[in-house]
């Protein structure tokens, strides 16, 4: 057998050979990618469903102006950020300063996204001043009877949770916040450049 013809079958039965296991190599990740995926949240996204709850002031709580889900007037149809937190809440007292400059900053920059305090098991006066020491400066509710908490799943504080203009919760971030992954997480949601949303 001439060997200068069988060299060359080799070497292109080899280049098969690892094509074909580049190949087997790229759908096993893929198929471990998809599996992986579904098992970790696949299913839809919960939705955010209408709330109308007391909004704090320094006086305490008012049921006359109450802040609700979905935001009317300029902030109507915009993504949300639902900010949890208390008063006596220890982690809230590093994360909320970070969650008022984050919202500000977006403010300053035009985008869409209305930011919402929600305050639970807290005396409604010593909320509102916890928070406006925070630099807050969005809307504030009251939710005594976690009534928000409850269909979030709340678990611990604090917790942010950001909420697309669809009604659809995207993403939680529990613990103190990092400003650059809020940051990332509502320019996922709200477009650039958009009309200012709710102020509080």
């Amino acid at each position: 057998m001439d060997q200068s013809f069988a060299r060359p079958r080799r070497w292109a039965g080899g280049r098969h050979r690892m094509a074909l296991a580049a190949f087997v190599s790229l759908v096993g990740a893929l198929v471990l990618g998809l599996v992986l995926t579904v098992g970790a949240g696949g299913a839809p996204p919960e939705r955010l469903a209408a709330f109308s709850l007391p909004r704090l002031g320094p006086s305490g709580a008012s049921g006359a102006d109450p802040v609700q889900y979905p935001v009317a007037g300029t902030g109507a149809g915009r993504p949300v950020v639902l900010v949890f937190f208390a008063s006596w809440c220890v982690l809230c007292r590093t994360d909320l300063p970070v969650v008022a400059r984050v919202a500000a900053a977006e403010r300053r920059s035009g985008n869409a996204a209305a930011f919402i305090g929600i305050d639970g098991n807290d005396p409604a006066v010593a909320g509102w001043t916890f928070a406006r020491k925070a630099g807050v400066h969005f809307p504030i509710a009251s939710d005594e009877t976690e009534q928000v908490a409850r269909q979030i799943g709340l678990t611990g504080l604090p917790d942010t949770v950001v909420v697309d203009a669809a009604g659809r919760v995207v993403q939680r971030l529990s613990g103190v916040v990092d400003a650059a992954q809020l940051e990332r997480a509502v320019a996922a949601v709200a477009p650039a450049n958009a009309v200012v949303a709710a102020s509080g």
